[in-house]
């Protein structure tokens, strides 16, 4: 996990939230470019 956390993405298709979704993809996003820039 390139956040620290091991949990699956929040799926908006059954929380209905994609809020929730969008930081969990921009956390991980930003979580992967700062492991590439190392």
């Amino acid at each position: 996990s390139y956040i620290g956390e091991n949990r699956d993405v929040a799926d908006p298709w059954y929380t209905g939230n994609f809020d929730v979704t969008y930081r969990d993809v921009d956390a991980g996003c930003r979580g992967l470019l700062a492991e590439l820039e190392k």
